[in-house]
């Protein structure tokens, strides 16, 4: 036999008192959140500064929070104009946003605070387990970002030291990106790198794991409009030469021998870019001037 609540909201609802109430509540938040704000101020002149300084550290102090009430906000806004919603959806929805919003605040303090810190108070607020949940994630994406980081930088200082690149050293999934410019500038803009103006070209290249080959994700003429058109290499040339996006290319030296011309995956700053695609190598017209892998400039001062 089913039993009925003798309290009013949940026998009318079906919803208990307390959920109810955060019903309420929240769309008590709504309505401050999109309700009109009075204009008229008179009744706040003559105040003292120090009640207006208070004020203002309360908002301060509220500032985090405002977001949750705008999110909680849009949610109620939702489910009111779904006619198929009723309180039990609502009081459901109101049960997950603390939950996200306490995902985003465990890993805001765990970025921002003093370690030692960080676990005294995750350990009062949370339980082992719930800690756990959150931050599993977290923690696998910084050993993968500290990874690419170890081998981005193993391959940068390989390059330095040997002063070229061996394309099949990139990392997999790591960005390539090379500067083109004319013979005569190239030199020149070694040193100053990405910031050059005068880049006739700049190709973005991202590895595919296979060893030397890349698909082509950018290939742009004259990238930070410096570049002093001439007839050597205008825009027509490049459309030329320009790759297709998402082509998947070797870019390297090729170097003529007695027997004929070979391709090797190595980038020389200075020297000229060459490709190899559908098994068909090509010259580039143009010199490296800089060379980054992932956001390092390798050769830049």
């Amino acid at each position: 036999m089913a039993m009925i609540s003798d309290h009013p909201v949940e026998a009318a609802t079906g919803v208990e008192p307390q959920r109810a109430a955060s019903v309420v509540a929240i769309r008590r938040v709504g309505d401050w959140h999109h309700g009109p704000v009075s204009d008229d101020r008179s009744r706040w002149h003559g105040s003292n500064d120090r009640a207006e300084d208070e004020q203002g550290t309360e908002l301060e102090r509220l500032q985090p929070f405002l977001e949750l009430a705008r999110e909680i906000s849009r949610e109620v806004a939702r489910l009111a104009a779904d006619d198929s919603a009723d309180v039990e959806s609502l009081a459901e929805t109101i049960d997950l946003i603390p939950r996200r919003e306490r995902q985003r605040l465990t890993l805001g303090v765990f970025d921002r605070l003093p370690s030692e810190v960080q676990w005294s108070i995750l350990e009062r607020t949370f339980g082992d387990e719930e800690i756990r949940e959150y931050l599993r994630t977290e923690r696998a994406s910084r050993l993968t970002a500290l990874r690419r980081s170890d081998e981005r930088r193993a391959v940068v200082g390989a390059t330095r030291a040997a002063h070229r690149l061996d394309t099949r050293e990139v990392p997999e999934n790591e960005d390539l990106t090379l500067g083109l410019f004319r013979e005569a500038d190239a030199r020149a803009a070694i040193t100053r790198g990405h910031l050059s103006d005068v880049c006739a070209r700049r190709l973005v290249l991202r590895s595919t794991g296979e060893a030397g080959v890349f698909r082509v994700i950018e290939d742009v003429f004259n990238p930070r409009g410096g570049y002093f058109v001439t007839a050597e290499y205008d825009e027509d040339t490049w459309h030329g030469e320009r790759l297709p996006a998402h082509a998947s290319v070797r870019v390297g030296s090729i170097s003529d021998v007695p027997a004929g011309s070979s391709f090797e995956p190595m980038l020389y700053p200075g020297g000229r870019a060459d490709f190899q695609m559908e098994g068909k190598i090509g010259r580039g017209r143009l010199h490296i001037g800089f060379i980054m892998v992932g956001d390092v400039d390798v050769f830049a001062s």
